[in-house]
């Protein structure tokens, strides 16, 4: 588990913004540093990605954006663009990457590299507020023939829905 993304205003969704590279940090450098620190990991360890929230667009993007480097991807009450970030943070949307080699995309991201994902699940709560995005990208993914598994439960976007349905992601990763 990875603890908030940064020093940055109230996160980066792990974009590169300012001088902080946070798609490096977590995609390179804290895959590494699990290998480097972890005696049981090594180079043929598989590594996972979840997150919820921000970090599940975290999750999802960066999951889709290296899948030779994540064996699997699970993402909780995710944003699915960077214009959802507008829900969450102060900071204007132009603060963040907006560089072409960087998608902010999770959609376009998960069809650049459609034949190479790993396995992928997400959920969201049906009274999140961002049930439907999560929706969208679920019907979207089912259109473009994008293996995945959506999830909705009931709950909120909160602690005690996260808590209960992290599980789901080691059960997923578990069987992979």
């Amino acid at each position: 588990p990875m603890p908030s993304d940064g020093p940055w205003g109230e996160g980066s969704g792990y974009l590169p913004n300012n001088q902080f590279d946070f798609e490096q940090w977590i995609g390179q450098d804290g895959t590494a540093a699990v290998i480097e620190n972890i005696a049981a990991a090594g180079v043929q360890s598989k590594i996972f990605i979840s997150g919820l929230s921000m970090g599940g667009f975290g999750a999802l993007r960066l999951g889709a954006k290296y899948p030779s480097i994540f064996s699997g991807i699970s993402a909780h009450s995710s944003m699915t663009a960077l214009t959802q970030m507008t829900l969450f943070v102060e900071e204007a949307l132009h603060q963040y990457s907006q560089n072409e080699k960087y998608n902010e995309d999770v959609l376009e991201t998960m069809l650049k590299n459609k034949n190479n994902l790993p396995p992928n699940r997400f959920d969201c709560g049906s009274s999140d507020k961002l049930s439907e995005v999560n929706r969208m990208l679920h019907k979207k993914m089912d259109e473009y023939d994008i293996p995945h598994e959506y999830v909705e439960f009931s709950g909120e976007r909160e602690w005690p829905y996260w808590i209960e349905h992290f599980k789901d992601s080691l059960m997923f990763f578990n069987n992979l």
